[in-house]
């Protein structure tokens, strides 16, 4: 059996062998190892068993939108790229960044699809954790080089840990979208309830309120700003009471309602708690 492959490669291997213990390591040149054979330094990898299914790429639509060869699209779940020109919509800073990253990184036509709980987002379109014949979780690497957003929606959590430390890594590095003037952090002081915002954005907030709607635990920042938090996601999040009178950024898309615009927020990772 080989003792160098893909993480992929060795997951088949293991699998059809009833073996459980996948060895990661790195080689003199600084190479990412995976091994079924224990070596000096070498830290055991936990494998999910859920079966990946081999398709080959058709072409990229954009930068989380993948069209398969038999014309299924897949869109690239946990994620979220800014928008390339169409005729349906403007483009926004970073999308085509994205779009040609994708389509350099896929010169290799063929990735592996990985399912979660939900199989279909509401425009029928089939969601997946996609890797590359290398093992390499493509989802993850869009975020490391800063040109997608978190954008994680309960039940589809499989690979939460790794989105969110996969984001942490290019925010940190100010990569990608964290540089750019359009992703940067408004205040609430600036929001006009008039304004149409469009596309994802980045919010500091201090809500002073709670109340409970039939579906919605709703922070009010303002009479015209709430955050929304689904009730079903409730045991997700920490005591929303904690979120009171916190200086907190909130990050998503602001949904116009009447006189009112809210930021709804369906997992704590898009909630962080700013300095006093």
């Amino acid at each position: 059996m080989l003792t160098r492959i893909s993480l992929f490669a060795l997951l088949l291997v293991l699998v059809a062998s009833a073996q459980a213990e996948v060895y990661q390591s790195q080689d003199k040149s600084g190479n990412t190892v995976f091994s079924d054979k224990p070596t000096s330094g070498a830290k055991i990898v936990e494998l999910d068993s859920a079966y990946r299914y081999k398709v080959k790429v058709r072409k990229v639509i954009d930068g989380d939108t993948l069209l398969l060869e038999d014309c299924e699209k897949i869109r690239l779940i946990g994620i979220n790229t800014p928008e390339v020109q169409s005729r349906y919509r403007q483009s926004q800073p970073g999308g085509e960044a994205a779009r040609d990253w994708l389509q350099k990184t896929l010169r290799t036509p063929v990735v592996w699809l990985q399912y979660d709980a939900q199989q279909f987002d509401r425009y029928d379109r089939r969601l997946a954790h996609v890797f590359l014949e290398s093992g390499q979780y493509l989802n993850a690497l869009l975020l490391e080089q800063g040109l997608a957003t978190l954008t994680l929606i309960p039940p589809n959590l499989l690979y939460a840990d790794l989105l969110i430390k996969a984001q942490q890594s290019a925010e940190q590095k100010k990569r990608g979208i964290w540089q750019m003037p359009s992703y940067q952090r408004q205040h609430a002081s600036t929001f006009d309830v008039d304004k149409s915002y469009s596309g994802w954005q980045r919010w500091e907030l201090t809500p002073s309120r709670l109340f409970e709607s039939r579906k919605y635990i709703n922070l009010m920042v303002s009479e015209s700003l709430l955050i929304s938090i689904p009730k079903a996601q409730r045991a997700l999040f920490p005591p929303v009471e904690s979120y009171l009178n916190t200086p907190l950024e909130v990050r998503g898309w602001l949904r116009k309602q009447g006189k009112q615009q809210r930021l709804y927020v369906q997992h704590p990772s898009a909630i962080i708690p700013l300095p006093r």
